[in-house]
């Protein structure tokens, strides 16, 4: 979907990204972004102060994106790379090999870098994939080149700078540059993280915990503090680490936006008891990211302590190799660039995303090659899938100041990113007025909570604290349905009648503003496309700071999960799994939720929009995982 207008709402994300064309085809296996139909309001910012000129000798890292070679020929590379039948099968290229093959010549790439030296930009780094470039640059160099302003900004307590008008790439680079990220250093992304609410009216509502590690034990039994090791158990990973895989060999990647201590997660694997190597993980600072100074305090921190905790736990005979760049739109874009680029690691997931519809299709184009790249070399990218439900877009813009929009997170909806969903573990769990229970695994949706809270705290505690909660999942309004999705029972269109309507209290404004319409109809691409437990209620505990905290969940546990099974798996196997996602429906395809079935159907529940059911669907997508099964439909032999 080409959005129009929507400069002030990307800006509310900082999502500064520089469009050459008004619309890109970038494409493979049905994966080209669409430009569907759409009426897209003007948006008022809220509470932004303009505060004149920022400074000219103001240092910005920004990333080139370059266009795409040879779609067409990429498309059928990478169906063969994942059939069976394909003599083609697994073979993977290298970072080289996909550079010549579909990035930009080598003459084309030395104008540009020629050009951005002639403005005075320093040259960081040259991608191999010959699709981007990375440089830093002052305010005034940016100015000159892109033909507009830096300003610095207030909004909520919050300064930044970015563009004051819109960029401009020079004309002679038509065809060549795609897109430009970095104009803004607005924080752009989120965390999908979520603890147990526990704050105001709500304190002490839920029993929380902090413990010792020396409490901890391999696998807890407790809903709420479950470690790695129950895990193993609820998905039978254990048969998997029986056949003698730890993920020895190979190499986890972790794409992240802020910073973490390693000692967190050797104490974590430490208290389960976890052999692993003492010097297993690197971390790798890319666009300036950076490590705390004097321990993790950040909710980012968080993030990135989970992950690795999670993921090695998983995998502990794997290496760790950890991306850290600042959360912007070009660190986010270059974090996935510097991991598959360097071509070390053998799975790679990622915690952070956006709502989709803040994107436009160039800026979608640099992240989109990326990840056909990391298909064209083996490499399975995984993000979360968001928290919201169904609603990626009230995480932001709260309902019901704003009204409910059915949206997904970016990069989860990306074709070639294997889409991590939530699902809520049998529990029940003992609140201050009376249990509540969940009988069956099913999406994890905050709506089986909205009686509780709406009879003991009221409803307005109930949208502030618990709608557009839940496993992200829904339809792409800009990647069409990818080929292997289609025919499949379950799978929807986008709905109708979808517009975001903000109250003045948001945007400032004096009425209600139409701030998005979306299209109806849409056959776009469905996520999520399995599921694990991701509820607080029924989640983990996270080793942090000197403290095992339990009550915590989100999808962004089950992508690191979800890392560290294919890291287990591609160890017992001679090379790498590669792209996941065609290998997954492939096998559900042919085995639905039959006997030896790597898929576990989750059948009632929603989360808060979506309904489960004996099929996919975008709330739980093709289930919960059998593990030990998954590893045999993946070629691990017993």
């Amino acid at each position: 979907m080409q959005h129009k207008n929507l400069n002030e709402l990307r800006a509310q994300f900082g999502l500064s990204i520089l469009a050459m064309a008004a619309a890109l085809a970038i494409g493979a296996v049905s994966s080209t972004v669409m430009a569907a139909p759409s009426a897209v309001k003007s948006f008022v910012q809220p509470a932004v102060t303009d505060l004149g000129v920022a400074p000219s000798d103001a240092m910005k890292t920004i990333t080139i994106g370059l266009a795409l070679r040879n779609a067409a020929a990429l498309d059928t590379l990478l169906g063969t790379l994942t059939d069976p039948s394909s003599a083609n099968f697994r073979h993977f290229l290298t970072p080289a090999q996909f550079g010549a093959q579909f990035g930009q010549p080598a003459d084309s790439v030395a104008q540009v870098v020629a050009y951005l030296k002639s403005y005075g930009f320093k040259i960081i780094s040259v991608k191999a994939n010959n699709l981007m470039i990375t440089a830093t640059a002052t305010n005034a160099q940016i100015a000159a080149t892109f033909f507009t302003t830096i300003h610095s900004y207030s909004q909520a307590g919050i300064q930044y700078e970015a563009p004051a008008t819109a960029a401009v790439i020079p004309s002679q680079f038509a065809g060549v540059v795609s897109a430009v990220s970095g104009l803004s250093n607005k924080s752009a992304l989120l965390s999908h993280r979520v603890a147990v609410p526990n704050t105001g009216p709500l304190v002490g509502d839920v029993a929380m915990t902090t413990v010792r590690p020396s409490a901890a034990a391999p696998a807890t039994g407790v809903s709420g503090s479950y470690t790695v090791a129950d895990l193993a158990a609820k998905y039978n990973i254990n048969p998997v680490y029986a056949r003698g895989l730890t993920g020895a060999g190979k190499t986890i990647g972790i794409a992240t936006l802020a910073g973490y201590t390693q000692s967190d997660a050797y104490a974590y694997w430490a208290a389960l008891g976890l052999a692993v190597f003492p010097n297993r993980i690197v971390d790798v600072l890319v666009d300036g990211g950076a490590l705390p100074k004097d321990g993790p305090t950040s909710d980012g921190a968080v993030e990135t302590t989970l992950d690795v905790e999670q993921s090695g736990g998983v995998a502990p005979g794997a290496n760790i190799r950890v991306y850290i760049a600042p959360n912007t739109d070009s660190g986010f874009v270059d974090v996935f660039a510097q991991a598959i680029d360097e071509n070390i690691v053998d799975v790679l997931s990622v915690s952070w995303g956006s709502p989709e519809i803040v994107y436009d299709v160039a800026s979608l184009t640099p992240f989109h090659n990326v990840f056909m790249q990391a298909a064209a070399q083996g490499i399975p990218v995984i993000a979360a899938s968001g928290d919201a439900g169904a609603y990626d877009i009230n995480r932001s813009y709260t309902y019901p100041g704003c009204s409910a929009l059915l949206s997904v997170d970016f990069p989860a909806s990306d074709p070639f990113v294997l889409a991590a969903g939530g699902t809520t573990l049998p529990n029940t769990v003992q609140h201050k007025h009376g249990p509540v229970s969940v009988l069956t695994e099913r999406p994890w949706g905050w709506d089986y909570l909205k009686n509780y809270i709406v009879t003991y705290y009221g409803q307005n505690l109930y949208y502030s604290s618990y709608f557009a909660v839940g496993g992200g999942g829904g339809v792409s309004v800009d990647f069409p349905l990818p080929s292997y999705q289609t025919g499949l029972a379950g799978v929807a269109k986008s709905a109708s009648a979808q517009s975001l309507l903000c109250s003045p209290a948001i945007t400032g404004a004096t009425t209600y503003q139409d701030l998005v319409d979306l299209p109806s109809g849409v056959a776009g691409r469905n996520l999520p496309d399995v599921a694990l437990n991701a509820d607080p209620y029924s989640g983990y505990s996270v080793y942090f700071n000197g403290q095992l905290y339990s009550g915590e969940g989100g999808t962004s546990f089950v992508s690191p999960q979800l890392n560290g099974i294919l890291t287990l798996i591609s160890s017992g196997l001679p090379g790498r799994v590669g792209n996941p996602a065609p290998q997954l429906y492939s096998a559900f395809k042919a085995q639905g939720y039959g006997t030896g079935s790597p898929f576990k159907a989750i059948t009632t529940g929603d989360n808060q929009y979506y309904k489960a059911g004996p099929n996919f669907n975008p709330a739980s997508g093709l289930g919960s995982l059998d593990v030990d099964a998954l590893a045999t439909a993946l070629g691990v032999r017993h």
